[in-house]
């Protein structure tokens, strides 16, 4: 059987953060209860297509997913069950933060077969915590961390760096906490101010300044070599893992393979096409009670292809010439033989062994080499 992940959107949250714009709402729990009853029909309504696959990979995502009680995660993830092959050597993940999770939630986790746990710290810093409007304060993520530790081995904390009035220090200090709690994977993002939050309102009217590109690069790749002095290697252009630890389910995306995507907003990637649900509540709603997708769009070959070098791009592995030349059917240093001269020219990508991937100059400037191949 073919390899399938599943991604679950939970989109509620306590308070929207400052710097967010993703699909998401705030908690109510009659709203709650209602989208899970959806989130089981969807399952219902894939069960003939789930039938064909082994799911290896399941993401809780959000949105904040510790929100769901305990015997409601427990209804979700034993409704999913029912439907799929859940492959032997699975990788199960559920994000959390620090301010909703508690030791039953963990317990129940645990008992359902989850396996990693992604928590939302972003820092480890209280002055940036209150600035961008974080629920948690650094000890309450370090208590909640410790007691998370005692049921899971696979941990992995997210961060956000160039947060206003961020230092590199500050970065460091985070990560050194984060090695020190014991994770095993860490995910590295550059704050993007995203029209309409309210912290790009903050911005815009000079309460708070963000580094300029050159700072936010430097603070990066400072970043980016303390995590590997400490053992994390990194594999994509925002994570490092311990171990081999790094996200499996993730690693789909860069790499193309099949996902289905359920919950408002979610999208699917399945043989050649993208499903995309609706991203409001009543229209999701009505969505999945006729069994419908909200929108679906048909990747040609040409389409295929360039998303392939985008993401694998952003891998550390990069795109190994035998294996794209393979999957697609095409010659692919003959077909982009000009883009590809000028992306090492410019010292942007590096060939070597087989493979081409991003140079250090590369990662800093992935836009730019994203549009040499669209």
């Amino acid at each position: 059987m073919n390899k399938l992940g599943i991604y679950i959107h939970i989109p509620f949250c306590e308070r929207r953060c400052k710097y967010c714009d993703f699909t998401s709402s705030i908690f109510n729990q009659d709203r709650m209860k209602d989208y899970v009853e959806n989130l089981l029909l969807e399952i219902k309504n894939n069960k003939e297509l789930l039938k064909n696959y082994t799911v290896d990979t399941i993401f809780i995502g959000g949105g904040t997913p510790s929100l769901l009680s305990a015997s409601e995660i427990t209804r979700l993830v034993n409704g999913l069950n029912e439907a799929i092959n859940l492959d032997e050597n699975y990788e199960f993940t559920i994000e959390i933060n620090p301010n909703s999770i508690s030791e039953e939630k963990l317990i129940a986790y645990k008992n359902l077969g989850i396996n990693r746990i992604s928590i939302g710290v972003q820092s480890f810093n209280d002055r940036l915590l209150r600035i961008i409007g974080r629920l948690h304060t650094c000890d309450e993520a370090r208590e909640k961390i410790k007691l998370a530790k005692k049921y899971f081995d696979n941990l992995s904390l997210d961060f956000i760096f160039s947060l206003p009035t961020e230092t590199l220090s500050d970065v460091i200090d985070s990560i050194d906490i984060a090695k020190e709690l014991g994770a095993t994977h860490v995910s590295l993002y550059s704050l993007i101010l995203e029209e309409g939050t309210k912290l790009s309102a903050l911005v815009d009217r000079g309460v708070y300044r963000v580094n300029d590109q050159v700072t936010d690069r430097l603070i990066y790749r400072k970043a980016s070599e303390h995590l590997e002095k400490l053992g994390y290697k990194q594999y994509e252009i925002s994570n490092f893992a311990k171990d081999n630890r790094y996200s499996r389910h993730n690693y789909k995306y860069w790499s193309m393979d099949e996902y289905l995507g359920l919950g408002m907003a979610a999208h699917s990637f399945i043989k050649n096409k993208r499903f995309f649900n609706a991203s409001t509540f009543n229209e999701y709603f009505d969505d999945v009670k006729k069994n419908i997708y909200h929108d679906e769009e048909i990747l040609s070959i040409e389409d295929k292809i360039t998303e392939y070098i985008i993401f694998k791009l952003r891998t550390n592995e990069g795109i190994i010439i035998d294996e794209i030349n393979k999957n697609f059917d095409i010659d692919f240093e003959d077909i982009y033989k000009e883009e590809l001269k000028k992306a090492i020219d410019e010292k942007l990508l590096k060939k070597c062994g087989g493979r081409y991937f991003y140079t250090e100059l590369g990662k800093d400037l992935a836009n730019q080499v994203e549009i040499l191949f669209v």
